[in-house]
């Protein structure tokens, strides 16, 4: 719900008519209190997936992640967009192509689950994923949120914590928000070291 966001939907595929607020399961076309409940949900599944993480081993499990963190307020949690998005100018993947993208994030998850436990290699393997995921921006809302946890459930998986936007700590939020935002897959490399424990 940012407004540096562009989105192409002519047909109000996602919105209330005339409005730039999304169409939810909660009925509310209040832009600040849509933005709170969702916080408030997505924030209560986040809880849960601390206590019990979902597997990552391809791209279904991000759409299962993305679901799951957003079925209380949209319909259409977990599935991909049908609308093209661009950022302050720059466009994401067309969701015409998401079907490379299937492939190779998929492939990419494939290779870190083969891949050495050792830090550097964990590291490079999970700042390349997110550079991919966050080109792909798979959804309508929520790609960050969802992004952010399918890294730390595949940290999980190689037997380290990480934790991107960790409270009292804008640093590291910003780092990360710059290295997705510039594709930058050295700059999350960094932060992702830097954050592994």
């Amino acid at each position: 719900m940012n407004s540096n966001y562009y989105y192409l939907d002519d047909e109000n595929l996602y919105t209330y008519p005339n409005t730039s607020i999304l169409r939810n399961k909660l009925d509310v076309q209040n832009l600040e209190k849509l933005h709170l409940a969702e916080h408030l949900f997505v924030s209560n599944r986040l809880v849960q997936l601390v206590e019990e993480p979902i597997p990552v081993m391809d791209i279904k499990s991000v759409r299962t992640i993305h679901e799951y963190l957003f079925q209380d307020v949209y319909t259409w949690a977990g599935e991909y967009r049908r609308v093209n998005i661009s950022k302050e100018g720059k466009p994401f993947m067309p969701f015409q192509s998401f079907h490379m993208a299937e492939i190779h994030i998929s492939s990419l998850i494939s290779q870190f689950k083969r891949n050495n436990d050792d830090i550097t290699t964990v590291s490079r393997g999970l700042a390349e994923i997110l550079d991919n995921l966050n080109y792909m921006h798979p959804f309508r809302e929520g790609n960050g949120r969802a992004q952010r946890e399918v890294i730390r459930c595949l940290a999980l998986s190689k037997n380290y914590t990480l934790e991107l936007n960790p409270i009292n700590n804008s640093r590291v939020y910003n780092a990360y928000m710059q290295g997705a935002v510039e594709s930058n897959v050295v700059l999350l490399t960094e932060i992702i070291v830097e954050q592994l424990t």
